[in-house]
């Protein structure tokens, strides 16, 4: 009976070191977009990882824009909360000719009638307020925003849980939300473990080799995160999708009813004129 023969440490650091850049790269997702129907509220929960922060950033689009107008605050917003971008929290651009002539003058920055309400359990609430059209609505820190006022001790726990909601007053109107969360962990990640680990004159190839696998692995960790809204936001899309498809079967079906139910009321009226019935 042959020995089995164990992987070499070597050729596992040597694999390592070829996926390395494969693991590196990064996919960004797009920010999640919601309807919020007429006299409705709709709310998400959002946990935030102890010893971490988050920014949050809000914009609300009416329902009747062509797909243009929506795609054009998606990017926008997309490069506003990724991280590296060079507007990454900055302010929107201003609205190129194109997009700002599918906007009317009366809806740009006017009162939405929509509401933002950012709440943490038994906490005050932390952001109660109208929407403007195509106007961002940016929450910086919420962590240390919740904890603001109260005592630090040794029984103080972070909030963990919060409760994003969309109040829409319209009566006959539904509304758009663009959203995003971008955790504060996010930043800096690479050099917060090079200082936590070693400084990197003191390693050797193999060693920085590995570290940078340990660096990759967190990172496919937050990008697990990104594609998990990313997937939330297709899954609303399809969802909406769909509802219009069933809402167009179901016309379809009624009309192809009331037709047949005319064709037979004037046949039998034209046979009884002619007297063969």
């Amino acid at each position: 009976m042959s020995p089995t023969k164990s992987f070499p440490p070597f050729a596992a650091l040597l694999l390592l070191v070829v996926l390395s850049p494969l693991l590196l790269s990064k996919t960004y997702a797009y920010p999640i977009l919601t309807d919020a129907d007429a006299l409705s509220t709709k709310c998400f929960n959002f946990n935030v990882p102890d010893d971490d922060d988050a920014h949050m950033v809000f914009i609300a689009i009416p329902n009747h824009n062509d797909d243009e107008v929506e795609e054009w605050f998606t990017t926008q917003m997309h490069e506003m909360t990724r991280k590296g971008s060079a507007s990454f929290m900055q302010q929107l651009p201003e609205v190129s000719k194109q997009i700002h002539e599918r906007i009317s003058d009366d809806e740009y920055n006017g009162r939405s009638n929509v509401y933002l309400k950012l709440t943490v359990p038994k906490r005050p609430v932390l952001r109660h307020q109208m929407f403007m059209w195509y106007a961002p609505v940016v929450v910086m820190n919420v962590v240390k925003a919740s904890q603001r006022g109260q005592k630090k001790g040794k029984n103080t726990q972070p909030p963990g849980g919060y409760s994003v909601c969309f109040e829409n007053k319209n009566k006959d109107e539904s509304v758009r939300v663009l959203f995003d969360v971008v955790l504060m962990s996010d930043e800096g990640q690479d050099e917060e473990l090079q200082n936590k680990i070693i400084k990197k004159e003191h390693l050797t190839p193999l060693e920085e080799n590995f570290q940078e696998g340990i660096r990759a692995a967190n990172t496919i960790l937050n990008e697990m995160k990104y594609m998990e809204r990313r997937e939330a936001r297709m899954r609303h899309t399809a969802e909406s999708t769909n509802g219009k498809i069933r809402l167009f079967s179901y016309v379809s079906v009624i009309v192809l009813l009331g037709v047949t139910w005319l064709q037979r009321t004037y046949l039998r009226s034209y046979f009884k004129k002619k007297k063969l019935m």
